[in-house]
Order: C-alpha cells, then sequence, then structure tokens
C-alpha cells in the first residue's frame, strides 16, 4: 500500500518558523512534515479538517487555526482566537472552530476570516460535528448537546444527553451521541430535539469514546474498548472485535473502518499515543496499514477523497495514508 504524508511548507506560529520539510515521520513508511507542535493538555482531539483540496488545523496551545492548501503544501491562511483553540469541522459552506471559553467561531473557509463569535454558554464545550443541517458541540460537564442553526448563528436547542457526550454520528433525521463517563448511547430526534438513551456498551474501567457508522451498523471504540459492533435501533452489542489495542479514534472510509490502537500501558494513561493503524472490514476482518516507529499522538483523524488524514499535535506532524 502507497503512504505518503501532505507537505505543510514553512508555516510560521507564534515567534518561530517551522521547517518546510522533513523525513522526521514517525509511522513507518510514511514522510511527515511539520504542522504545529500545540496540543497542550488534555489532548483535544478534533483538531483536524480536511475537504475541497485544504487542510485545517487547529494549534491549540497557539491560539490559531491555518490553512494548508492541497497537494502544494502551501499556508493559504490563518486566524488567531481569543483562547486556545480545542477542535475544527467543516460544514454548511463554512469553517467551525471552538475555543476553551465555549466560544464557536464561524469563519470563510477559503480566508479565515471570522464571521460570527456564538457565544455557548455551555460549562465545557467540547467538540464540533456537522449534520441534520445544524452544528452541534458537546458540553462535556453539562450532559448535553447544543444545536447551532447555521442559517441563524444561534443556539436552538440543548438536548440532555449522559454524563460527557465525546462523539456523534448522523443519519437522515437521526444522531447518536456516546457519552465517555458512563459509556452510554443515545438516539436523538434531530426533528423533535429529543433523546433516547438506548443502552450502556461498556462497562468496569472501559470508557466507549468514538464512534462511527458502516454497513447500517454503530462501531465504538475508547478507553479499555477494542472495537464493538453495536445494534442502531437497540444499542445492543452485537460482538466485541479484536483489534491488537485499545481505539483512538475510528473513520469509515472506503467501504472500511480506520482505527489507530495503542496498548494497555498507553491506554491507561488516557494519551492518545497510537502503536498502529488498523483497517477493519464489516466482516471484522482485521489488517494492519500503518505502524508507528516513534512517538505518535493522534489529534485529529480524517477521511477525504480515498486518503486518512492524522494530526499529531504533540510532535508536529501531518500525515496521510491512502485508503
Amino acid at each position: 500500500m502507497k503512504r505518503v504524508a501532505v507537505v505543510i511548507g514553512a508555516v510560521v506560529v507564534g515567534a518561530g518558523v517551522l521547517a518546510a520539510a522533513s523525513d522526521a515521520g514517525r509511522i513507518a513508511g510514511v514522510r511527515g512534515v511539520p504542522a504545529c507542535t500545540a496540543a497542550g493538555p488534555y489532548w483535544p482531539t478534533m483538531t483536524l479538517a480536511v475537504s475541497d483540496g485544504a487542510a485545517w488545523v487547529a494549534c491549540k496551545e497557539q491560539q490559531r487555526i491555518i490553512r494548508v492548501a492541497l497537494p502544494a503544501g502551501t499556508r493559504t491562511a490563518a486566524a488567531r482566537l481569543d483562547a486556545p483553540v480545542t477542535a475544527v469541522a467543516l460544514g454548511y459552506g463554512s469553517l467551525w472552530a471552538l475555543d476553551s471559553a465555549s466560544t464557536l467561531y464561524r469563519l470563510d473557509e477559503r480566508t479565515a476570516r471570522v464571521e460570527k463569535e456564538i457565544e455557548l454558554g455551555a460549562n465545557a464545550a467540547y467538540n464540533i460535528w456537522t449534520g441534520a443541517g445544524a452544528v452541534w458541540v458537546a458540553d462535556d460537564q453539562g450532559a448535553s448537546v447544543i444545536r447551532i442553526s447555521p442559517a441563524t448563528n444561534r443556539v436552538v436547542a440543548r438536548i440532555e444527553v449522559g454524563d460527557g457526550p465525546a462523539d456523534m454520528v448522523f443519519a437522515g433525521a437521526r444522531a447518536w451521541v456516546l457519552t465517555h463517563r458512563d459509556s452510554t448511547l443515545y438516539r436523538i430526534d434531530t426533528r423533535a430535539n429529543t433523546a433516547r438513551r438506548l443502552a450502556t456498551v461498556a462497562g468496569g474501567n472501559a470508557a466507549a469514546e468514538r464512534i462511527a457508522l458502516l454497513d447500517g451498523r454503530l462501531w465504538i471504540t475508547g478507553r479499555g474498548v477494542g472495537l464493538l459492533d453495536v445494534d442502531p435501533g437497540t444499542g445492543a452489542t452485537r460482538r466485541s472485535i479484536d483489534v491488537g489495542g485499545t481505539g483512538i479514534d475510528i473513520v469509515a472510509a472506503a467501504g472500511y473502518l480506520w482505527i489507530p490502537v495503542r496498548t494497555p500501558e498507553v491506554d491507561r494513561t488516557g494519551f492518545p499515543t497510537m502503536t498502529a493503524v488498523r483497517r477493519v472490514t464489516a466482516a471484522g476482518k482485521v489488517s494492519t496499514v500503518a505502524t508507528a516507529q516513534g512517538r505518535v499522538d493522534v489529534h485529529g483523524l480524517a477521511a477525504v477523497d480515498g486518503a486518512i488524514w492524522l494530526a499529531d499535535n504533540t510532535n508536529g506532524l501531518l500525515y496521510r495514508v491512502e485508503a
């Protein structure tokens, strides 16, 4: 399998300049180049958005987001926010960015010009998703998800779910929310803005954190969790698949699931440091497509145009793996 990395080019960050190219990639067979070393504490997980020939990276501790043209690898835009930036997402013709002060920013996805600042009033705003005609933000300590209308740039609903909403997926007028402190799955009727508890999907010290849709099923992973095949109607776990570690994140693309995994020892620390990227079929066949040969932290995972993109904001590297 051919593996290449996106070239970021010379990126000015704060008072320093990062070099244009490097062979210091820490994934075997993959060339990595600098982006920004700005993960900071609590390990943000949605710092990457890729679409239409460009990649956006949230440089948390620098309070900055950067836009990189692909495949040229040149920085074409940047924006500085008012607080550490923890997540980015694309949707409805805009780039959306979230800061640690519970402000959602709407930006022009070409120029990075801030068009609107939306105060969310969250206890701890966490991640961003787009789907079902809206932008959604997790209120991690408020046990709810916040719905924002892209037509009015206003909060239109706060939907109560379990403790620590961590990830969402969408299909038609339905959405599923996974909560990481109580490992519980909820289904939202996005027409009525109501949530229904389906099931607890992990027990003990496990924390179900990430979710994807493939082949009409939900696929869940997280700390202490390899890969769970879950019924979207009932929340019942159909089977557990051994992926050779516990899953940090998950994305569905090109008919497969793609999962960076870590060892049980690293899992107990909570750090997103991967050992490998696994590819899994809907039938449960597991293969390895990339292997870490040094420390590789996963702060963002995206699938676009037949490629898997991975952001490591500890070491400041952005990788591309062909799907």
